[in-house]
């Protein structure tokens, strides 16, 4: 009898045993089947961060790789060149950077249809101050129309007689609108700036824009500030951007650098001049 009862009780624990052995493999993980990434979402990945810098390369408006540039590398005494500035070179020490006479400047003045730019009458001033031949440009705005962002810039921006043409600084964005409601924003700005001043503003961008946007609209009408920290800009062009990396005294940090293309009495032809009615 003691005997069948302990067969028993073994019978039960084994059957335990047994039950919870079962359970705890179900709860277990399933290292055997190791989840790997899907190949096409890290494909896609790829593609796009590749995309994404073939883009950036077309547009020739990544930073500048190369040491950083002086007045040394400039040679002022055969070359006509300037800087362009906004609030983002804040603390300028107008004084110094006057010694380091820069034959131009051009100054930010707005952005798109509402944006001022806060430095803007502080740095036209000081620049005129000194002497140095002033132009105002306008960052154009996928997120407005072209005439209301003419209206911001030809609210803010000061042009005198003597100071140097407007500008229109016409860039890529990460997501551009269609070709077509580029080209006629575009078009907007640049004929209510005409339409008001009576000159057409020089356009600044890269090859690549020029080429797929404003080729066929400007007909001749803009000067050309050609962006490019790689090579001298081929065509017909009036101010090259060489570097955004140029060290000059009296401004903290780097600064854009630009090259005329032409001698000191050729920026006559760039002049604004007031419009006659």
């Amino acid at each position: 009898m003691l005997k069948r009862i302990i067969s028993i009780l073994c019978l039960i624990l084994m059957v335990q045993v047994s039950g919870y052995a079962v359970k705890s493999h179900k709860s277990a993980p399933k290292t055997h089947k190791t989840t790997k990434p899907s190949k096409s979402k890290s494909t896609s990945k790829k593609i796009s961060k590749k995309h994404f810098k073939k883009t950036k390369q077309k547009q020739h408006e990544i930073l500048d790789k190369r040491p950083a540039m002086t007045l040394e590398d400039v040679k002022p005494e055969e070359n006509v060149w300037g800087i362009d500035v906004s609030h983002y070179q804040s603390n300028i020490d107008w004084d110094v950077l006057g010694e380091q006479k820069p034959n131009f400047m051009f100054i930010k003045a707005s952005e798109g249809a509402n944006n001022q730019d806060s430095n803007y009458a502080q740095n036209y001033t000081e620049a005129r101050k000194r002497g140095i031949l002033v132009g105002s440009y306008h960052f154009f705005s996928y997120k407005a129309n072209g005439k209301d962002q003419a209206q911001n810039f030809l609210t803010v921006a000061q042009h005198m007689d003597g100071d140097l043409l407007p500008v229109l600084d016409a860039e890529f964005t990460r997501k551009m609108p269609k070709k077509d409601l580029v080209i006629k924003e575009l078009a907007d700005f640049v004929n209510t700036v005409y339409e008001k001043l009576g000159h057409y503003p020089i356009v600044y961008c890269n090859n690549h824009f020029f080429n797929l946007y404003l080729k066929d609209i400007l007909q001749d009408k803009c000067k050309l500030w050609i962006v490019d920290y790689k090579n001298k800009p081929e065509g017909e062009w009036s101010f090259w951007q060489t570097t955004n990396k140029f060290k000059i005294e009296g401004i903290r940090g780097f600064v854009d650098l630009n090259m005329f293309n032409g001698q000191m009495e050729h920026l006559t032809n760039y002049l604004y001049k007031k419009k006659m009615d």
